[in-house]
């Protein structure tokens, strides 16, 4: 059977709305029924107005009107006429003439009078009728290539270039402001339905002065970016030096020992608490290769005292010198601290939370991570870059001052609504963030948000000559995102309910363009056909990026165009296709791949590789019996693609968890990194295991992970299930 589409808010041509109430109707009624009491008078019990019934039925534009006629009968004047005329009738009396006329005179009024006033009735029913009518919408236009390809070619370098210019040629503002001038932009371009959401969270901002690490040996004291502390950097660089900080950071001064951790794995910690006493020490940290929340989880629990973080530049592009820059962290894994788990809105209890942990934690550049562990400058021999180490014999004692302020402000999210016309109640949401109160984070949010305001703009072109999605598109720019995603957890949270029923995909925006080299893009298991996935974790340093530095990585904008048109191709697909692109057998797979690498003397995955293999072959027959033939036009039924849809929806939620390590995805699905393959809370159990000796952890892990693909297996189960009831019941 073709497949085709519905729209429910469809009416007959002509069709007037105000008659599509109970009241309205009732309102006819009872007119009908006031105007034959007011004709109930002596002597004209009988009487009927032929002209005017029939007068008033034929303006009404009511299908439901229907009224039992008026028996017929004739004025007294005319049936008493009649029986004169029957030879056989006898008159009884007579009435006098002047008394006649008068009585016919009053009879032609009344007439006249209710004739007029049903006239003029039905003149005002039919002119509100006709100016309130909907016309009939235009046609739309079918979804293909075709189209995408015609929308996609509307997004243009120039154009993206213009709209990032016009987003920076205000001074810097705060958040409501900068979130203003976005609304005008998507609304100009018209967007139909953009709002503001404002909350109010609590944010933890540098102080009046940069923090400052002093090495003792020596008395130098330094700033987070390696410059010695005396008035005229302070001055200089004194935005870039306010926001080289880890925001929700402990507060305060400590004096202690160095500790080199290197990146801070389970093995680094292992080998130095071999030979030192941690306590209270600062660990000089590399930020890379696993989580930052999840290693400062680690160093909080083995007793540190503080951490001072940096990039090595071996682990850089040999394209880009961020040598002597320092930069800013967040230590919120998400949302508004002070309402954790429920949204920030008016009324809601507030917790006052200074810090989120107890390390005292400051980023640094590489420079002075170099000075700090004195290695010459250029650690670069024979074209071989040498990892930064701080030498086993050597003792420093640093002292940190970290000083922040936590208070409240306003951060404002805009989110705009191109309603679907299939699926309206299925979101795809496409965000990306702008500036957040983080004067020092340059101008790169105008770069994303940029490009989705070309998209919009491609997109509503193609809108006014009839056209729309199957399903709603939603667009976000978020406020707080440097604060640890603050606004879009608020929003995610307040609409909890709404977004977990309806939302099909997230596409993120994030920071597009970050080099000229290659494209990094990130997907979950059942989106991989789509993308690609690669992940290094150096992007939870956010280094201050100006205007300039954008337009010097792409001076053309043609990435920007590139990458614009990628989403925008991959967004088309999600929103449009009759059956939503998911992969069910990629997510079988995914498992299958993640549990091969616990096989060992620690993990017994027997049971689980079991459920795995069920898994499989369960997506293989949901795949070929029921993707398939819903890809053919000729088998796409609506109620079998709505069906279809609402499983692959919900494919990955079965791989939730209740509560994730720090830094690690509640979606057991998702990997750390591209090198990372394992389940992230297996491979947490294991390493708290070879930390503690215990597998107590690792059994609880073990059952979670079994509870999750059993879950799933018995969700692509149930589908089939339902698929084979519906069926077997339609023939």
């Amino acid at each position: 059977m073709a497949y085709h589409k519905v729209n429910a808010d469809q009416r007959a041509q002509g069709h007037s709305p105000y008659l599509d109430n109970d009241d309205l109707q009732a309102t006819a009624l009872e007119l009908e029924w006031d105007m034959e009491k007011e004709l109930e008078e002596p002597g004209f019990d009988h009487f009927r107005l032929d002209g005017a019934v029939q007068h008033h039925l034929g303006n009404s534009q009511s299908p439901d009107l229907d009224l039992e006629p008026i028996q017929p009968s004739a004025s007294p004047k005319g049936r008493f006429q009649r029986l004169q005329e029957d030879p056989d009738y006898i008159s009884h009396y007579t009435r006098q003439a002047p008394k006649n006329n008068r009585c016919n005179f009053f009879q032609i009024l009344k007439v006249f009078c209710t004739a007029l006033i049903v006239f003029i009735f039905g003149i005002v029913i039919g002119y509100y009728s006709g100016k309130k009518c909907p016309s009939p919408p235009a046609s739309p236009e079918p979804n293909n290539p075709h189209i995408y390809h015609e929308i996609l070619k509307e997004i243009k370098a120039e154009n993206i270039q213009q709209i990032y210019r016009d987003f920076l040629q205000f001074p810097r503002e705060d958040d409501v402001d900068t979130a203003m001038k976005i609304l005008g932009q998507w609304t100009s371009h018209g967007l139909e339905d953009v709002q503001l959401v404002n909350y109010s969270v609590l944010l933890d901002l540098p102080g009046s002065s940069s923090n400052t690490v002093t090495l003792k040996n020596s008395g130098e004291c330094f700033y987070p970016d390696g410059l010695q502390c005396n008035r005229g950097t302070k001055t200089l660089h004194s935005q870039d030096l306010l926001y080289s900080y880890a925001a929700y950071s402990a507060k305060g001064t400590l004096e202690a020992e160095l500790v080199d951790i290197q990146y801070g794995t389970i093995e680094d910690l292992i080998r130095i608490q071999a030979i030192t006493n941690v306590t209270k020490k600062i660990a000089l940290l590399k930020l890379g290769q696993s989580p930052l929340l999840y290693k400062l989880s680690l160093l909080e629990d083995a007793g540190f005292g503080g951490v001072l973080l940096y990039v090595d530049p071996c682990d850089l592009p040999k394209t880009t010198d961020l040598a002597d820059k320092a930069f800013m962290v967040s230590l919120n894994s998400g949302g508004d601290p002070s309402t954790p788990g429920y949204a920030s809105i008016d009324g809601s209890y507030r917790q006052h939370r200074l810090n989120l942990t107890t390390l005292l934690v400051q980023p640094i550049s590489a420079v002075l991570a170099k000075k700090l562990i004195s290695v010459p400058e250029n650690t670069v021999q024979k074209d071989r870059c040498v990892p930064l180490q701080l030498p086993s014999t050597e003792k420093k004692i640093i002292s940190l001052n970290i000083q922040s302020v936590t208070t409240y402000r306003t951060i404002s999210n805009v989110i705009g609504y191109l309603k679907g016309t299939v699926f309206p109640d299925r979101y795809v949401l496409i965000g990306s963030h702008h500036s957040s109160l983080n004067t020092s984070s340059g101008q790169e949010w105008a770069s994303s948000t940029a490009i989705i305001t070309a998209f919009i703009q491609a997109l509503m072109l193609k809108v006014k000559r009839g056209w729309r999605p199957d399903r709603t598109i939603v667009f976000c720019s978020w406020g707080g995102t440097s604060f640890g995603n603050v606004g879009s957890y608020e929003w995610a949270e307040d609409l909890k309910r709404v977004l977990q029923r309806n939302v099909v995909a997230y596409v993120s925006l994030h920071n597009p363009v970050r080099g000229n080299s290659t494209l990094h893009p990130i997907a979950s298991p059942s989106l991989q056909q789509l993308t690609a996935e690669n992940s290094s974790f150096l992007s939870e340093a956010l280094f201050p990026v100006h205007a300039t530095k954008t337009e010097e990585l792409d001076p053309s904008f043609k990435l920007h165009e590139t990458i614009g048109k990628l989403t925008g191709h991959v967004t088309l697909q999600i929103a449009n296709e009759p059956v939503l692109p998911f992969n069910a057998l990629d997510i079988a797979l995914e498992v299958q791949n993640s549990l091969k690498v616990f096989i060992g003397d620690e993990v017994d995955a027997s049971q689980l590789l079991v459920v795995a293999s069920q898994l499989r072959d369960t997506a293989e027959l949901f795949q070929s019996d029921e993707m398939r033939p819903a890809n053919d036009p000729k088998e796409r039924a609506p109620i079998r693609v709505r069906m279809l849809n609402d499983v692959l929806q919900s494919l990955e939620k079965s791989f939730l968890v209740q509560q994730a390590p720090p830094g690690l995805y509640r979606n057991i699905l998702y990997r750390l990194d591209e090198r990372t393959n394992q389940f992230s809370v297996l491979l947490e159990a294991l390493e708290h295991y070879k930390l503690h000796q215990s597998n107590e952890t690792i059994q609880a892990a073990l059952s979670e992970v079994l509870n999750s693909i059993s879950s799933a297996q018995v969700y692509f189960k149930a589908g089939l299930d339902v698929f084979e009831t519906t069926l077997a019941g339609k023939k």
